[in-house]
């Protein structure tokens, strides 16, 4: 089939969340091996500027995928020549639905997340095609949302090495935490299952051992006032900074990223730390089981364990040599195996795949894919 793919990609809005950000660097992917997709939205969102500055154009339509007044963003798609829906997350699988239904092309769907909540909205999928981020979140389609294991490929997120600082391995090879005071950090949404109020334990059961660093809770979310009071309750608070903003640039200035969560899809945070050079701290959980190595490229301890968490980090202080080696490590791994071109073109042949399936059939009901991958 040589018909040039054009993909519609449907999300909420373009915003800072992990997922959002791991769609700004797939479009750049796509970019790069000649796919441009067409990119709706619900909403504007703080994050749309970061995709125009790389040339993905996104399209707001509030009304997208809705039955009586989703007309404009058909008429527009069908002005596209678009081929394929792709929902970007399982919250945008019912428009994505809608739209393929209208438009009569298939229908694909990304999960990134493990909560149940999410993964149950796939029950009964109309679409064609499931991509899962992480082996984790497949097993959990497979048993949670009842989906057959055909309708799945794993296709992890992907980094665009382009958009991130280089790691300082030249300018500093044994670690900047020898020179000033090391600073040590979490990114994430701030809410319980990302695990930030282990993250604080470990801060005190590092101070009462003497460790002088500054320590930094990157995010925003309905924890955030939970967590402060339990800084101050741990008298941390005079030791630890919450910034609500987050940028790649401050991701780049920490000696260690802790990855504290007690679920975790794949974990996109932890991808740019390994891109930049940053050795990682993480708990052995989800899907961060694919991205990391256990003393190869990263340091893995058990979920709900401060003091595992406190004696990795301790470790790593200790240990330049070992610091300098895991950083290289997982940049190399990233290059291999997590770069955005690669994700992309795996991405691009699944598009193939489901196109040609798809028009093999009378789908102008969808009825014959629900059929064909009926678990």
């Amino acid at each position: 089939m040589d018909k040039k793919i054009i993909p519609l990609w449907i999300m909420e809005s373009p915003g800072h969340s992990g997922i959002a950000v791991a769609n700004l660097h797939l479009c750049t992917g796509m970019y790069q091996i000649g796919c441009r997709p067409e990119i709706y939205a619900i909403r504007e969102g703080e994050n749309a500027v970061d995709f125009r500055a790389v040339g993905c154009q996104i399209k707001v339509f509030p009304r997208l995928g809705t039955p009586l007044l989703g007309g404009a963003a058909v008429r527009e798609a069908v002005a596209a020549g678009v081929n394929l829906v792709h929902a970007l997350s399982t919250d945008m699988v019912k428009r994505g639905e809608r739209l393929a239904r209208r438009l009569n092309i298939p229908l694909l769907a990304t999960a990134n997340r493990l909560e149940e909540s999410q993964l149950k909205s796939m029950v009964n999928f109309r679409g064609q095609g499931v991509i899962a981020v992480s082996g984790a979140i497949l097993e959990r389609l497979v048993n949670v949302a009842g989906i057959a294991r055909n309708r799945i490929r794993i296709i992890p997120n992907g980094i665009d090495l382009m958009r991130l600082p280089r790691p300082p391995f030249t300018e500093n090879p044994a670690g900047a935490a020898q020179l000033r005071t090391p600073v040590i950090g979490t990114l994430g949404h701030l809410s319980e299952k990302k695990g930030q109020r282990v993250f604080l334990q470990a801060v005190r059961i590092l101070l009462d051992k003497g460790l002088d660093a500054e320590f930094v809770v990157l995010g925003d979310g309905p924890d955030r006032k939970a967590l402060r009071s339990l800084a101050d309750d741990l008298h941390v608070a005079n030791r630890v900074i919450f910034t609500p903003k987050t940028a790649s640039g401050q991701l780049s200035q920490m000696d260690i990223l802790v990855e504290p969560s007690l679920q975790e899809g794949l974990g996109v945070s932890v991808m740019q730390a390994m891109a930049m050079g940053v050795p990682v701290v993480a708990t052995g959980v989800g899907g961060l089981y694919d991205l990391i190595q256990d003393g190869k490229t990263g340091l893995m301890v058990r979920a709900s364990d401060p003091q595992a968490l406190a004696d990795a980090i301790w470790r790593l202080l200790d240990n330049s040599a070992l610091r300098l080696e895991l950083a290289k490590q997982a940049r190399e791994s990233i290059e291999r195996d997590f770069s955005a071109e690669l994700t992309a073109q795996k991405l691009k042949e699944y598009y193939q795949e489901n196109l040609e399936r798809f028009h093999g059939w009378d789908s102008g009901k969808m009825q014959g894919v629900v059929e064909y991958f009926r678990p």
